[in-house]
């Protein structure tokens, strides 16, 4: 019985653990937060995300963001509730294309902030 009490005493922190590593890492990039300035020749902008309530919600985001032919990268970032979207040079992307994907994300697109 003492052996049960005990491996069961493992597993509950092992759990625990666990959660405690994803919540801090389950962000696949590790990443703080998303940069604001742009790089040379890049254009930045920025788009207010509602219903991303981990770490884990804003990857199918990026995903589907990262897909579209002008972009050159995406980062959302939950915890302020947004999406920095980085331009290839002379993209010409519409902000719908981009509002379009946050849908396809089962998110709530906000404003344009920048």
């Amino acid at each position: 019985m003492a052996n049960v009490d005990s491996a069961n005493r493992v597993y509950v922190l092992l759990m625990v653990l666990s959660l405690v590593l994803l919540s801090i890492f389950g962000c696949a990039t590790g990443r703080k937060d998303a940069p604001l300035e742009p790089a040379d020749g890049f254009e930045v902008r920025i788009y207010e995300v509602f219903g991303m309530d981990c770490p884990g919600c804003h990857g199918g985001l990026e995903k589907l963001v990262n897909a579209l032919p002008d972009v050159e990268k995406s980062e959302a970032n939950w915890k302020e509730k947004r999406l920095v979207v980085t331009l290839k040079p002379d993209a010409e992307l519409r902000d719908e294309e981009v509002i379009d994907a946050i849908r396809r994300a089962n998110l709530t697109p906000g404003e344009r902030l920048r």
